[in-house]
């Protein structure tokens, strides 16, 4: 993956999309940082009961209040990033939009790094997405999400896809996402995927359909995000996210007996000799060690490759568990019409 840098010249106009929800802890350290770098931004509070909208003001957004209840058939990021859209088309003179979530914290040379990259590869490319490096949570946290980004990273080719423009990632990543303001508007995406839950996924697919090249770009050097504290929060984040991976109740219990064969295959080298069981194991540890260094996260999670895995296995069948009772929980609403096939309106 292109891992772009700020250059002199690259003065790309980029507006920076918000969607807050009860996100006053986060809003300064993401917003105060894209001011300090000349950027223009644009907070969306969902009706938030924390003082949102005043942080995200006083750091220096323009700052969009919504105070009504949602609408049905559409979740709450999809709507917030939908109306920080339509709030860009009025207000906003910038050729391209970046959709941040609020937890994330730009570091010195992110604006610079898109204007960079923005400049370099915009004519060929209208949509980039990219990966901040994860901060750990506390205690064994890193466990119960080292699996979602080995998955990522292991198994999907996205530098090769960007330098040779074959196939196509069908990926976008919900913690950054940057859109050339006309293509977004020629699509309306989050509209077009309103009542989906892991709407970046959803997106992702949507373009690689519609064949809009998307760029996948690694920016750990330039942004950082935690995204859970504590693991039971990102076993329920995940639980939250991971039907929609699979899209399908056939397909979680495939992808769920995927990860947990992935898990335990290596026993049964044992059985064979020494050497067959130590070296599939070492082969896998060593896949996700290089994951770690590429994403800048924290390399123990991964000499526990099978617990990781076992860990997701149990997440996505505790996603399926969720969708099927009518108990998927985010940002205090709770989803109880979701689809059971997600890739149906």
């Amino acid at each position: 993956m292109r891992r772009p840098k700020p250059k002199a010249g690259a003065t790309e106009a980029i507006c920076f999309l918000i969607p807050a929800r009860n996100e006053v802890h986060n809003l300064d350290r993401v917003v105060r940082p894209l001011r300090a770098q000349g950027a223009e931004v644009i907070v969306f509070d969902d009706d938030s009961s924390d003082g949102t909208a005043e942080i995200a003001a006083a750091a220096g957004a323009n700052v969009v209040q919504n105070r009504t209840p949602l609408e049905a058939g559409w979740s709450g990021k999809n709507r917030a990033c939908h109306q920080l859209a339509l709030a860009a088309s009025e207000s906003s003179s910038a050729d391209w939009w970046c959709f941040l979530d609020a937890d994330v914290e730009p570091g010195p040379e992110f604006v610079g790094s898109l204007q960079a990259l923005v400049a370099e590869r915009g004519q060929k490319v209208p949509i980039f997405t990219g990966f901040p490096t994860i901060l750990p949570g506390r205690g064994i946290e890193p466990l119960f999400l080292a699996w979602v980004g080995w998955s990522l990273l292991a198994e999907n080719p996205f530098g090769l896809v960007a330098r040779t423009g074959k196939g196509h990632n069908m990926f976008t990543n919900g913690q950054l996402t940057l859109y050339r303001a006309d293509v977004y508007r020629e699509h309306w995406p989050n509209e077009a995927m309103k009542g989906r839950i892991l709407e970046d996924v959803a997106i992702g697919r949507y373009f690689g359909k519609k064949k809009v090249p998307i760029e996948v770009v690694n920016l750990t050097h330039a942004i950082k995000v935690r995204m859970y504290d504590h693991w039971r929060e990102t076993l329920d984040g995940m639980s939250k996210n991971s039907y929609e991976i699979a899209g399908s109740a056939v397909g979680s219990v495939l992808l769920a007996g995927w990860f947990a064969v992935l898990a335990l295959a290596w026993v049964a080298g044992f059985f064979l000799s020494a050497s067959l069981g130590w070296l599939p194991l070492l082969l896998f540890t060593l896949s996700g060690l290089f994951v770690a260094l590429a994403a800048r996260t924290p390399l123990w999670p991964m000499l526990f490759m099978p617990v990781n895995l076992l860990i997701a296995s149990v997440t996505i069948i505790r996603s399926l568990m969720w969708r099927k009772q009518g108990k998927t929980t985010w940002k205090g609403r709770v989803y109880s019409n979701l689809p059971s096939d997600p890739e149906k309106p």
